[in-house]
């Protein structure tokens, strides 16, 4: 996969990529920590089942922003983790008679195929979290050295006292806050405060540690993947909207606790829902439509041409799913005629028909009207009478399906 801006081409002369921060709840100019590089992470599934839609969207939308941040120059780093210690897991094993780790086990492989059946290329590493409790153990012994955790009858918990900032990701009152807590227990300090260590009773464990044997709660457990790999801080933190509280607001909590290095993350950039008749999809309701279910219907390129057909930050509804396959077959038929009549793509760019996707694009990533830069530049490619032109439109075109990854079969 070449992804990257083909040389003498300016295609950044009239734009320049912004995204919406969540942090800040506006669009900010994309600057990264270290010049030419990037890091992410991405929230990954709790695999008690196989991935949904819903899922899908969130990883294939960020696989095409690390696409696009390599067209751009960068060299992206996307780690992406697999939650494989949780207490669904233990319910699900329950239910079918596995292991909690065999059934995660099971469930992990299975979104890996998933994820290269969907051509979710960029992914650097998938890191199941169990590989790192003793990192979480570490983290948790230092918060509670520097007075920001506390152990009780087995348990640990955050002390919320101790962050003022608590709340600010999510952009809520301390009042709003108190509305809304998070775990309800006896051995609390206040009432936000979150756990980050469960009793061996809660989940199936096999860890030792300072406070007895146990496993780590959900909302340490990013953290410790994010220190080893991408270090104290890094660009762009992706994941699902509704993990923007309580859980990334603990992560935040949890890691300038750690370093006192502010911010943690840069970007904190997040993905609305896929609906079915205007609910969330989701295992615990039974309304799911899986990655596998799809894909007995429908090809990769049509689901990725579904799952990138409205703007990240705005919900979608299944029933789009036909509409986005018949688009795909027309362009992929506009894109076979052109090639037809047009030959082989030259290895030259029409800096016009590049720039149009990419002011798409740059609009913090504005996959819709992206995809419809594709068929515009289609139309005018067979338009076209130089046929010098007109392969030149077509190589952009092609440059262009790369970085959305939808194949219109021109090589």
């Amino acid at each position: 996969m070449n992804t990257r801006a083909p040389s003498g081409v300016s295609l950044l002369l009239r734009s320049r990529l912004v995204v919406f921060n969540t942090l800040s709840r506006e669009k900010e100019p994309f600057v990264s920590l270290r010049r030419g590089k990037v890091q992410m992470f991405v929230c990954g599934p709790t695999v008690q089942d196989y991935i949904h839609l819903g899922h899908a969207r969130t990883y294939i939308f960020y696989d095409v922003v690390a696409r696009y941040l390599t067209h751009l120059g960068y060299k992206v780093r996307f780690v992406l983790n697999i939650t494989d210690v949780d207490e669904r897991i233990t319910d699900e094993a329950k239910r079918t008679g596995m292991t909690p780790f065999a059934l995660a086990r099971k469930y992990s492989r299975a979104f890996v195929e998933d994820m290269a059946r969907l051509k979710a290329d960029t992914i650097c590493r998938f890191e199941p979290v169990s590989k790192y409790v003793d990192k979480m153990i570490e983290q948790v012994s230092l918060l509670i050295r520097k007075g920001h955790a506390y152990a009780v009858d087995g348990w640990v918990y955050f002390d919320i006292s101790t962050f003022p900032n608590f709340g600010k990701l999510s952009h809520q009152s301390s009042r709003e806050l108190s509305l809304r807590p998070l775990e309800l227990s006896i051995w609390k300090r206040n009432l936000l405060d979150f756990s980050l260590w469960h009793p061996r009773t809660l989940v199936e464990g096999k860890w030792d540690s300072p406070w007895g044997m146990g496993s780590p709660s959900w909302h340490i457990q990013d953290i410790a993947v994010t220190a080893s790999l991408l270090g104290p801080q890094y660009d762009l933190h992706g994941g699902a909207y509704e993990l923007i509280y309580p859980h990334h607001e603990a992560e935040i909590a949890e890691a300038e606790s750690l370093t006192s290095l502010r911010p943690f993350v840069k970007y904190w950039v997040h993905t609305r829902l896929v609906n079915i008749k205007g609910e969330k999809m989701s295992k615990s309701s039974g309304n799911v439509y899986t990655v596998r279910d799809a894909l007995r219907s429908y090809s990769v390129n049509q689901i990725r041409m579904f799952l990138l057909s409205r703007h990240y930050r705005r919900d979608m509804d299944i029933r789009g799913i036909d509409s986005a396959a018949k688009t795909y077959n027309r362009l992929r038929g506009m894109a076979e005629k052109c090639r037809r009549a047009v030959g082989a793509a030259s290895k030259e760019y029409d800096e016009e028909s590049l720039q149009h996707f990419c002011d798409a694009m740059n609009d913090d990533f504005d996959t819709p009207l992206a995809l419809r830069a594709l068929g515009e530049g289609l139309v005018s490619t067979s338009n076209t009478r130089s046929a010098t032109a007109a392969a030149r439109k077509l190589a952009s075109i092609r440059l262009a399906t790369s970085i959305l990854g939808v194949d219109l079969g021109l090589g």
